[in-house]
């Protein structure tokens, strides 16, 4: 699959199959989020332990219940909705708190790993929600467990894995977006 292709196939998948992602192809998968452009640091955690993921997803669900925020409680009182989907594999993008780039940084490895994930045949999905789980202090013991480092935040997630043929929480095709001008 050329880049161009990656790009245009890949979505956000939302459901998973139960079945792990094989260790080389997820090695292939954080290789490339190592590789994105960068202008300072961030740690990626790669959660494949189901009880862990599955604190993450019950934090995340209460988190975004008790958000205030309307579309994240909408979602959240879908029928049989887990922020996490299921997914095998949960990689955690955190980088200093206080650095100036740290959200650039994370979101271009994301991007890298999303494609990569598509190239090898996976579904995936850009995720911030879990945020709501691992950001402030009273969610420091489950981010410390979680291999976030000290003094990072969480500020994106991937999630990866098989794709289930069944993707009820899909939001719908994908599109074109943005506007462009070319000045010669």
């Amino acid at each position: 699959m050329d880049i161009l292709e990656a790009i245009a196939k890949r979505k956000s998948v939302r459901a998973y199959l139960d079945k792990p992602v094989p260790a080389d192809d997820l090695e292939k998968i954080i290789e490339a989020g190592r590789w994105a452009p960068n202008a300072g640091p961030f740690h990626i955690s790669v959660i494949r332990n189901p009880e862990l993921r599955q604190r993450i997803n019950d934090r995340t669900l209460d988190a975004m219940v008790n958000s205030g925020i309307e579309f994240l409680r909408k979602r959240a009182a879908l029928p049989g909705y887990q922020p996490l989907y299921g997914a095998p594999v949960l990689i955690l993008l955190s980088a200093p708190e206080e650095g100036p780039y740290s959200p650039v940084n994370t979101s271009l490895a994301a991007e890298n790993m999303l494609l990569m994930a598509t190239g090898l045949g996976f579904g995936s999905c850009y995720l911030v929600s879990p945020t709501l789980a691992l950001k402030g202090e009273s969610n420091r013991s489950l981010a410390e467990e979680a291999g976030i480092p000290d003094g990072y935040g969480l500020v994106c997630a991937v999630i990866v894995g098989y794709a289930a043929a069944e993707n009820k929480f899909t939001v719908g095709e994908r599109t074109r977006k943005g506007s462009v001008s070319y000045i010669d």
